[in-house]
């Protein structure tokens, strides 16, 4: 097989030379080349092979790209509604894609905790460019709650199944003068299946769930024919299964947690759901919808099983990804891996995923990248042998030399062996360096080992990065994920502090010259290490991060109501908000104690941590007479979702960085 690019994309392969070669040597790429939304993204393929889909940076905002595959020219485009930001997009079929977006919403009394973000999903017709909104009712538009695709090909033509919250109940108490709360199980919230017309937008209710329910699983023909609860109040998850009319419990455990219900076996007889062993590796099992004893499916005696990814065409798992440092994966698809395996072959030294395929499997698409090199999707045809670029994500950082990223490890206080990324600039010995410390979000989240943007575009300006998998990562098991429990500012945070210090003692990183950085629960992490270790950063930077966790659980409660999940997940993952612990764990309660300069940013949209948060801390650290800098990115979200934000947050960083980490 033979990688070309042979012009599928050939406006974008003009603009990247044109990038590439109007840049100095000396100069590393600007802000504008890592913090761009990618210029190509969601590149999918139609079931019958002809027809490319992706999601573009048009010279007028955002699109969905249509491309005829065999006449080798666009078929037609649907302009993404500027108020709106694009998420994903699938085929439904031949002649239908699917486009979901979010926007930022406000309900209620109109502050912080009235604002959702929310997510809908239209049909795009390809022949004569009608588009609906999937899911209305009674004619109006439903952005209160927002809807889920759970299968967008089924065995009915033209029909997806949506699940979604009914909100009759809620609103009704809302027109009386309730307060209208997404997830409260008191205010009349009940998850619901809905079959849905995709030439029409228009749904029929087919099942009705819960105020528990999580997750529904349906067959191939649209049937729901699962779905999980978990109530909190009790510490209970449970599976059902259908029943004739009715539905019969399968699964019932109690002070485990939630497992994961990914979806059906291919005879579509058992379901596919996650399992921890006593060890604590998360591992997959068959679990008959007859309700007879599961059994393992796939386990693993070293690493435990993060994720699955799903074939496009029968929504079957294919591939079983492992935990930790560097990707590795279990196939459950032979068909799958041979194509895989023939793809992987003409990209050596690369990191290959072929997600999309055609119904009869000779047309595949690829995305190719490495921790040093950005994302490149390709076309490939199997009959041809070719593989034809379809776009870059990053064209403004072709041929750029870009940082070394390498899985470390290193020791805790504790012994513990703690993985991590270190990414070195690009020619660097990698010694005596001024360095970043970058937490990552969730808490329950963890970065990979792939190209990222931001620790890039701060390698590439001369910083080492460490990227600490600390405890409360998920992908490194079970125990390692349920450490980091009420460990907001104890255990997470000394895995970080441990990390910068194992680089002082290795000589990669100037003592003199560290600051820690992040977003979200990142953002926090920053914070506590300018508060509880004061004398190890010269400076810390949080964007979108919590400052005050008693405050944080409070706007839980009112922005997801007193019994929703989420309150209960973190009162569990932080604690309660009036123990003595965690309100000293607090950076916001413990800034007299902040030496370096801080810099604050926040989107003023931010639905997940209110901006207030941050600017509580800005006041609180003014009053104190303390270094701080905030500042407030105009109409933005939690993510980040939005080019001008992202371009305008790394040129802040940039600068900060240069005034505080420069030598002395």
């Amino acid at each position: 097989m033979e990688a070309s690019r042979l012009g599928l994309y050939a406006i974008l392969a003009s603009v990247t030379l044109l990038n590439a070669t109007t840049l100095r040597a000396a100069d590393p790429p600007p802000a504008e080349a890592f913090g761009t939304i990618p210029d190509i993204s969601d590149v999918e393929l139609s079931p019958d092979g002809k027809l490319l889909a992706w999601h573009s940076l048009g010279p007028k905002g955002s699109v969905a790209v249509t491309f005829d595959l065999d006449a080798g020219a666009r078929k037609r485009a649907f302009p993404i509604d500027p108020n709106a930001k694009f998420r994903s997009l699938t085929w439904a079929d031949n002649e239908t894609l699917l486009i979901t977006v979010s926007a930022f919403a406000t309900f209620g009394q109109k502050n912080a905790a009235d604002h959702y973000e929310v997510a809908r999903t239209y049909s795009a017709n390809i022949s004569d460019g009608e588009v609906h909104m999937l899911l209305m009712r009674d004619g109006a538009r439903q952005w209160v709650t927002g809807a889920d695709l759970l299968a967008w090909r089924t065995s009915k033509p033209h029909t997806v199944i949506m699940s979604t919250l009914d909100f009759s109940e809620a609103l009704a108490r809302q027109q009386t003068g309730s307060n209208l709360k997404v997830g409260r199980k008191d205010e009349g919230w009940v998850s619901q299946v809905f079959e849905v017309d995709t030439r029409t937008g228009k749904g029929a209710r087919i099942a009705t769930g819960t105020a528990f329910t999580v997750d529904w699983i349906v067959d191939k023909t649209g049937k729901p024919v699962a779905r999980s609860e978990w109530n909190p109040a009790i510490s209970q998850f449970t599976i059902l299964a259908r029943d004739g009319g009715g539905w019969k419990e399968v699964l019932r455990q109690k002070d485990e947690g939630t497992r994961t219900v990914y979806g059906l076996t291919e005879d579509e007889t058992a379901l596919v759901i996650s399992a921890t062993t006593p060890e604590g590796r998360r591992t997959l099992w068959k679990l008959p919808l007859d309700g007879s004893e599961g059994r393992p499916l796939l386990e693993n005696e070293t690493d435990d099983i993060s994720h699955l990814s799903f074939d496009r065409i029968t929504r079957t798992p294919v591939t079983a990804w492992l935990g930790g440092a560097e990707p590795k994966s279990r196939w459950l698809d032979p068909e799958a891996e041979k194509r895989f395996r023939r793809v992987a072959g003409a990209f050596k030294g690369k990191m290959v995923r072929v997600y999309g395929r055609s119904e009869d499997g000779q047309r595949v698409v690829a995305e190719v990248q490495s921790p040093s090199s950005p994302p490149v999707f390709y076309f490939v045809n199997f009959a041809k042998g070719t593989a034809d670029t379809v776009g870059e994500a990053y064209p403004g950082l072709i041929d750029a030399k870009l940082g070394e990223v390498r899985a470390i490890s290193y020791k805790a206080r504790d012994g513990v062996q703690v993985p991590a990324y270190l990414t070195v600039p690009p020619g660097s010995d990698g010694k005596n360096l001024p360095l970043v410390v970058l937490p990552h979000g969730g808490p329950e989240a963890r970065d990979e080992y792939e190209f990222n943007w931001w620790a890039q575009f701060l390698a590439v300006r001369g910083y080492a990065v460490l990227q600490p998998q600390f405890r409360g990562s998920t992908g490194f098991g079970e125990a390692w994920r349920r450490a980091g429990y009420r460990q907001w500012g104890g255990l997470m945070q000394d895995d970080v502090t441990d990390g910068v210090r194992a680089m002082i003692e290795q000589g990669v990183a100037d003592a003199g010259r560290v600051c820690i950085v992040g977003g979200s629960y990142g953002g926090y992490a920053a914070l506590a290490g300018a508060a509880f270790t004061p004398d190890l950063y010269r400076c810390a930077v949080s964007v979108n991060g919590v400052t005050d966790l008693t405050r944080m659980l409070m706007y839980a409660k009112e922005h997801s109501g007193a019994e929703s999940n989420q309150l209960a997940y973190w009162r569990e993952h932080i604690g309660a908000p009036s123990d003595a612990s965690v309100m000293a764990k607090s950076p916001l309660r413990a800034a007299a104690d902040i030496k370096a300069p801080v810099l604050l940013m926040h989107a003023v949209n931010d639905t997940v941590v209110p901006d207030t948060q941050s600017r509580a801390m800005a006041q609180e650290l003014q009053k104190l007479k303390k270094n701080v800098t905030y500042v407030s990115l105009a109409g933005e979200d939690h993510w980040l979702s939005q080019s001008a934000s992202r371009i305008q947050m790394l040129k802040e960083l940039e600068k900060f960085l240069s005034e505080n980490l420069r030598k002395t």
